[in-house]
């Protein structure tokens, strides 16, 4: 995770920003192993369509942990189970 992770956050769990880059990493290393197997490159593993249609697919899923995120921290902090960023 980012170095930001260890410090004060506005969010519960990763941000938007750092589940993009873990899915990339995933990705990236999923491209290897297929191109090792396929005898192609990563590049070209992550130009095909099925990568495409995982990449999609990940990316909206992100966008709902990320508003479900928000959600729960707004829940949390409304009780005062949460401290505020002015507390």
């Amino acid at each position: 995770m980012s170095e930001g992770a260890s410090g004060p956050r506005d969010t519960i769990g990763m941000t938007a920003v750092e589940m993009l880059a873990y899915l990339d990493a995933l990705l990236q290393e999923e491209a290897a192993e297929a191109a090792a197997a396929r005898g192609t490159t990563a590049e070209e593993e992550l130009d095909s369509p099925g990568f495409a249609a995982a990449r999609a697919a990940a990316s909206y899923t992100i966008k709902l942990i990320d508003a479900n995120n928000s959600y729960i921290a707004r829940y949390l902090l409304d009780r005062g189970l949460l401290p505020g960023s002015g507390d």
